[in-house]
């Protein structure tokens, strides 16, 4: 027979249980939701999972709306959780000048071992993007090197650039004034340009190596997952079938290009000639048979290679499809950049590198492109070394730290009427491009992580665009205006629009 008395002693032991475990999870959310004195403020947050779901619904490619609305309420430094990580985004060209320049031996190297996905993904080299300390010193040497290196000789950079442009443009001639969608011949023209630079040739834009590339390249740019997923701090979420699926997908189609790019290192060993460097490979084999290539293994090389191709091609290409747009949304500013190419370099040649400083117009209609379109909304984290301080606000040794551009360019502390498009703000009373209001402008970050392919990027905006409008002017296909409204995910793309290009 049952005795009631065990009965009762037996619940009385489950109760005393279930409600230490209740006051633990208390005593576990009260600790948890205590933040060190000093750090920046920010909106309030759940336990374990922070502000991850913030980011969902309507704010979905819509990150830098998001932020900008933080920033309205807590300040040009705020913090959010992303999970239990600290992450602190920095929303003003002070806070960013004092951290990234200021503070650069504290704020230099990259959180990788904070962000599981791209912990996995860089696992046999961390390349110039992701690495830290003499590793990313290595790479980054070896990287200017070569942009260097190749920026001289039989063939140049310019030549490479310009030879690409010339099969853009014949493109643009076949379709005969119908309607079409540029960012894609945009894609194929500056993924070829980085090709010649890392492997010394160029790809057919049906060839099917370039549109795989491609591919994956667009899909790691348009999605905000790639640096924001919730796998990056709950690894657990990866045996999900339908997100293990996807995760398996994305790391096949990265493995791809990465083998691609083996194979391509391969056939350089068996053909290199040290005294014949053609592009970014031989470089790379050179300074391993000089002994010089330190810790720049293969696999951080490919690593490197794979990082060019990621920076180089999707946000020249998206730089060149904003600025597009806005020469569709603003007729006169198109034609006044005409005018003055049509003065300097008339119809019979190509516009040249060495046209740039007489062409200050154009420049300064490329200056303003970036600074409202925002390729690049908002960098590559950053982490704290140590405990840091930045005007006033204490950033915790191990935090993700954040530049926000977009709110840095668009700022009317900084810029008057910003959400205008005006060329003019980046020309002084001569006429020439004004280096105080240049100097304000940092698309490519600012500090020792600056974005290494900076000289090629400018040169490479700077040559299609204008030979572009030298040979078509560019309108809108449809009785509507096409939106600026972009879609944020790694870089800032266009929404889709298409446009009819009219040869001069």
């Amino acid at each position: 027979m049952i005795n009631l008395m065990d009965i009762i002693t037996s619940f009385t032991g489950v109760t005393t249980i279930l409600l230490t475990l209740v006051l633990l999870l208390v005593i576990g959310y009260v600790i948890s939701m205590q933040e060190r004195s000093g750090i920046p403020p920010g909106p309030s947050y759940w336990p374990i999972v922070g502000n991850m779901f913030d980011m969902r619904g309507k704010r979905v490619g819509k990150r830098h709306k998001y932020y900008a609305e933080l920033q309205e309420k807590y300040g040009d430094i705020f913090r959010i959780y992303f999970g239990n990580q600290l992450l602190v985004v920095l929303n003003d060209f002070e806070s960013i000048e004092e951290a990234f320049v200021k503070q650069k031996d504290l704020f230099s190297s990259r959180p990788v071992d904070k962000l599981w996905g791209i912990q996995q993904a860089v696992k046999d080299g961390k390349g110039v993007l992701w690495a830290s300390g003499q590793e990313w010193k290595d790479a980054r040497r070896m990287t200017i090197r070569a942009l260097r290196d190749l920026g001289v000789g039989k063939t140049t950079l310019e030549d490479r650039i310009k030879e690409e442009a010339k099969i853009v443009l014949d493109f643009i001639t076949a379709h005969e004034e119908r309607p079409f969608v540029v960012h894609e011949v945009l894609m194929k023209a500056t993924t070829n340009v980085i090709s010649t630079v890392v492997f010394g040739k160029r790809y057919d834009y049906s060839d099917p190596d370039l549109l795989q590339a491609i591919n994956i390249l667009e899909i790691n740019f348009k999605s905000e997952m790639t640096l924001f997923s919730p796998i990056h701090q709950f690894p657990m979420l990866r045996f999900i079938p339908v997100l293990a699926a996807k995760i398996l997908a994305s790391r096949n189609s990265i493995e791809k290009l990465k083998q691609f790019i083996a194979e391509r290192i391969e056939e350089h060993k068996e053909d290199f000639d040290k005294n014949d460097i053609k592009d970014f490979i031989d470089i790379h084999l050179d300074m391993c048979s000089n002994g010089t290539s330190d810790g720049n293994s293969e696999g951080n090389t490919k690593r490197t290679i794979l990082s060019l191709f990621v920076a180089g091609s999707d946000t020249t290409a998206t730089t060149l499809d904003w600025a597009l747009l806005f020469m569709i949304l603003h007729p006169d500013v198109q034609k006044k950049c005409q005018e003055e190419i049509a003065s300097v370099a008339g119809d019979s040649r190509m516009v040249g590198w060495s046209d740039k400083s007489k062409l200050p117009y154009n420049e300064a209609t490329l200056l303003e492109v970036q600074r409202i379109a925002n390729t690049v909304p908002i960098t590559l984290p950053h982490t704290a070394d140590k405990d840091a301080v930045v005007k006033g606000f204490l950033i915790p040794q191990g935090s993700l730290v954040y530049a926000n551009l977009y709110a840095c360019h668009l700022d009317s502390r900084y810029w008057k009427e910003p959400l205008q498009f005006k060329p003019e703000r980046f020309l002084d009373d001569t006429g020439k491009v004004s280096k105080q209001a240049a100097a304000t402008l940092i698309p490519f970050s600012t500090g020792p992580r600056i974005c290494v392919g900076e000289s090629l990027a400018r040169m490479e905006i700077f040559l299609f665009f204008t030979n572009l409008l030298q040979r078509f002017s560019f309108s809108t296909s449809g009785s509507e205006k096409p939106s600026t409204d972009g879609i944020c995910g790694v870089s800032m793309s266009t929404p889709e629009y298409t446009l009819t290009a009219t040869p001069r």
